[in-house]
């Protein structure tokens, strides 16, 4: 008979604990197959010696631990408790509940833990906690406790994993330090090997706890005893069930006297009167059909027989006859009706209809507008009550029978006031430069206040002279350029663009990193383009989906480097080397705190903050985490643009952290919505004219003008060309869009700074 092993289990409830005890003990024992087979059962000590204040960061400790060891597919045990001790460590230090270390001390929060799969133990001890494993009466050590690597801690990177086996009769203890001074490893030992876990635990917490010791403190304890279960069972065999009745099996008789007797002669009868029915019937009949034969016949005619096949031929002819009569009278009895005037009666009432909401629709128009008023301006509410009742009126009049013709006038009015309402403002774009059919995959804001164009048709860089409309190459696939060390390095297909410091950082489909640095005091497009030491970038995988930067070192012009990675489900940040020499891989870290699915991602902009565009939506996160309660708001105006937004690109006026505005592009409305950074309240809307094809199909966007600019210019990249448009109210039409010298020159505005990702 198999056998499998069953682990008992002894540790204090929560009404036992010392009133000063800070200890935290959590058990997972999985009853989902695959779970158990492949994580096995968690069991957690975390411990701290600073009294019941510590219990809330104890608590926090131990939560995370379990929540990502079980969340954490990515590799084996002991890998994934290395990583889930690492992610909670880096909680707990950024946590209001951290508990104060002093310069050179050591954390006050150890941990303990195990993890049982089968017959395999996992062990390992962080800080001021301790592991011990009974075996045959003797008491070891596993793994070597370091009480001095306490957490919080910024140097914690997962501890050493004791990997054994566990059989049955072992018992594992994990336990607080505190109590093993004040008891014993003796009497421990002692009640381990006599009494069951439980019994055990609560005699051991007895002796911490007595007068005599007059013990305080962590009192945590953790006993794990494993013993052999059957794995199968035999089910007890079926017994046969006899009849209880003893005339189980007899003829059925009545128990009346004579009863049986009259029932038999009863049927006698019946059956007789029955063939005497048969043999009348069958004399009538007889003397009937006789009769008819003696009278006289005419001669029969030859029969003839049809074959099936004809019969199902005139059958089907007959059916199709029948079929086609019914339809032309259908259709003769629907046109008569129609002709006899029914159809007239519901055209009359359509054009009523129609006719009773235009009429409608031009009054509440002309409450507005009337006789000199403008009640857009005296009274903005009651005009949007009036308006909004107008453009579904003109709804209406438009389903029966009224043409867009007929109601561009009344419309025009109408979209025009409730834009105004909605604070939407209609600007006027137009073509900065074109570059013919090119595909033009993204557009920053270089530092010398240039617009850099990524085209991945041509595979280069192009820096565009916002004032005069000059192009000029910066980088292109195949060139070649100085590196890391020396070694000439050379440039394979481009694929994304940032800028950072007084550089524009281009990312190639090798992941090599490139920089562009503009000549200082030059505007002409010199600059030097040269490879950054990045050691790392060879595990990144393909498809990263955005890169970005912030600056820590202004007068250096030093910049952390963010890129978004689908391999690794995560945005990996990389600080700066202290020269300036690149980005060694020993400063790479994950920025999300948890790792998440980030393929959806279309954009990111970095201000000490971090904004991502991820599925039509924009959140803001901090430290790794999404920001609790911050969200942008949603754009008003549902009534004419029912469709919620989709954004897909965002970019700002200012890289300084919860100041300025950002803007995002709402794909699904052909709209850039402008939001406060502190909140995500809306500033304002910019839409361009019905007739135009533009604000499309945006590639890449970016804002000129900086936070006290009165005229902030739109650019964006959109079918091949660069496009541009003021963001204030234009009136007539558009200036013919030719290619240079359409904007002011952005040189006397306030650029957004460059360093940081202005995408």
């Amino acid at each position: 008979m198999a056998v499998r092993l069953h682990m008992n289990l002894g540790f204090l409830a929560e009404s036992q604990r010392l009133a000063d005890s800070a200890d935290t003990v959590i058990v997972v024992e999985p009853n989902i197959g695959s779970t158990s087979r492949t994580k096995g059962s968690l069991f957690l000590l975390v411990t701290g010696s600073g009294g019941r204040k510590l219990r809330d960061a104890t608590k926090l400790v131990a939560e995370r631990i379990r929540d990502d060891y079980y969340y954490d597919q990515s590799a084996g045990i002991s890998v994934c408790l290395r990583k889930s001790v690492h992610a909670a460590n880096r909680v707990l230090f950024h946590s209001t509940d951290r508990p104060p270390v002093a310069t050179g001390d050591s954390g006050p929060i150890g941990l303990a833990l195990a993890v049982v799969r089968g017959n395999e133990l996992y062990v390992a001890t962080v800080g001021p906690a301790e592991a011990y494993l009974v075996r045959q009466a003797r008491l070891l050590t596993l793994p070597d406790a370091s009480p001095n690597s306490g957490m919080p801690s910024q140097e914690i990177d997962g501890p050493e994993v004791w990997h054994g086996e566990i059989t049955a009769g072992d018992c594992l203890i994990l336990m607080s330090p505190n109590v093993t001074r004040r008891v014993g490893l003796g009497p421990i030992q002692d009640a381990v090997l006599q009494l069951h876990p439980q019994a055990a635990v609560e005699q051991i917490h007895r002796l911490f706890g007595s007068g005599s010791l007059g013990s305080t403190g962590g009192d945590g304890l953790l006993f794990v005893e494993a013993t052999e279960v059957a794995s199968t069972h035999k089910a007890a065999p079926l017994k046969p069930v006899w009849p209880g009745d003893s005339m189980s099996g007899a003829p059925d008789r009545s128990p009346i006297p004579l009863a049986d007797s009259v029932v038999g002669g009863v049927a006698v009868m019946q059956t007789t009167a029955r063939q005497a029915q048969l043999a009348a019937d069958g004399w009538l009949r007889r003397g009937i059909y006789g009769l008819f034969d003696r009278m006289p016949q005419r001669p029969l005619s030859r029969g003839r027989v049809t074959p099936m096949t004809v019969r199902r031929e005139r059958q089907q002819r007959a059916a199709f006859a029948i079929i086609g009569l019914l339809a032309v009278i259908t259709l003769v009895g629907t046109g008569a009706y129609f002709l006899n005037g029914a159809s007239h009666g519901d055209n009359v009432d359509r054009q009523q209809k129609g006719q009773q909401a235009f009429a409608k629709a031009q009054a509440d128009i002309n409450l507005v507008y009337g006789n000199g008023r403008n009640l857009m301006s005296s009274d903005p509410a009651t005009a949007d009550g009036y308006l909004e009742d107008a453009y579904n009126q003109l709804q209406i009049a438009q389903s029966n029978g009224y043409t867009n013709a007929m109601l561009a006038g009344p419309r025009a009015q109408v979209v025009g006031g409730l834009n105004k309402y909605y604070g939407v403002t209609i600007v006027q774009p137009q073509v900065v430069l074109s570059f013919g059919t090119d595909n033009l995959a993204d557009t920053v804001l270089g530092p010398d206040g240039a617009a850099y164009i990524l085209d991945t048709t041509a595979n280069k860089v192009y820096r565009v002279d916002l004032t005069t409309g000059a192009r000029l190459a910066v980088a292109a696939a195949g060139q070649q350029a100085p590196g890391p060390g020396g070694v000439t390095g050379v440039v394979t297909n481009l694929r994304l663009i940032t800028t950072g410091g007084g550089d524009v950082l281009i990312l190639d489909s090798s992941n090599s990193l490139w920089t562009w640095h503009p000549a200082t005091g030059n505007s002409s497009g010199r600059g030097v383009l040269k490879k950054i030491y990045m050691p790392d970038n060879e595990t990144w995988g393909l498809g990263a989906k955005a890169i970005g930067t912030f600056i820590t070192n202004s007068v250096l012009g030093q910049y952390n480097f963010y890129i978004v990675l689908p391999s690794e489900s995560q945005i990996i940040k990389y600080p700066p080397a202290p020269d300036g020499s690149g980005y060694p891989a020993a400063g790479r870290a994950n920025y999300l705190s948890v790792a998440q699915d980030v393929t959806s991602i279309t954009d990111m902009y970095v201000d000490g903050k971090v904004y991502l565009v991820d599925k039509g939506k924009i959140t803001q996160y901090q430290l790794g985490q999404a920001v609790h309660g911050w969200t942008v708001d949603v754009p008003p105006g549902k009534l004419i643009r029912p469709e919620p937004p989709y954004y897909t690109r965002l970019s700002a006026n200012t890289t300084a952290q919860d100041q300025g505005v950002f803007y995002g592009f709402d794909n699904q409305n052909r709209r850039v919505v402008a939001f406060k950074k502190v909140d995500g309240s809306i500033v304002g809307q910019y839409m361009v004219p019905d007739t135009t094809p533009w604000l499309t199909d945006v590639t890449g966007m970016f804002v000129t003008g900086g936070v006290d600019a009165t005229n902030p210019i739109l650019y964006w990249t959109e079918s091949g060309n660069l496009m541009g448009a003021a963001l204030v109210p234009t009136i007539g039409e558009a200036p013919s869009a030719s290619g240079s010298g359409l904007f002011p020159s952005t040189s006397g505005s306030s650029l957004p700074s460059a360093s940081a990702s202005t995408k």
